[in-house]
């Protein structure tokens, strides 16, 4: 066997083997990325449950809130703003109303309509008193 040969032969054994290793990593690699993928698909149905059950308060809570405190005629005032806003932990009052009476009535109202629907959101009452 030449000189040549065996160079020829010696880069063809280290081709070969790198070529063994390269497909080794590929497959190591396609395999990492598999666990990736897996975990990242778990993570943004976590976050699509999580919207969910937000849209869910919302769609549900809000109408019924709102229109409990629009069928009380202390609290259904053009001087009171009242914004109701649900996620699936708390119920948000926001606006302003013209008295702590009618503050602590928009909570009492929210209170008693999370009860009747069983719901456990906590209320956070942001309301503003403008006399």
């Amino acid at each position: 066997m030449t000189l040549a040969n065996t160079i020829v032969a010696a880069l063809a054994v280290v081709f070969i083997s790198g070529c063994g290793n390269t497909a080794a990593g590929m497959k190591e690699d396609s395999k990492d990325n598999g666990q990736k993928s897996a975990e990242q698909a778990q993570n943004i149905s976590r976050g699509a449950s999580e919207a969910g059950k937000d849209f869910g308060a919302a769609t549900t809570l809000t109408p019924v809130i709102k229109t409990a405190i629009v069928a009380d005629k202390r609290l259904n005032d053009p001087k009171n703003l009242i914004d109701v806003s649900c996620t699936s932990e708390t119920v948000n009052l926001s606006g302003h109303v013209t008295s702590q009476e009618l503050k602590d009535l928009a909570e009492s109202i929210t209170m008693k309509a999370l009860k009747e629907k069983s719901a456990t959101q906590k209320i956070e009452n942001k309301l503003t008193i403008m006399p």
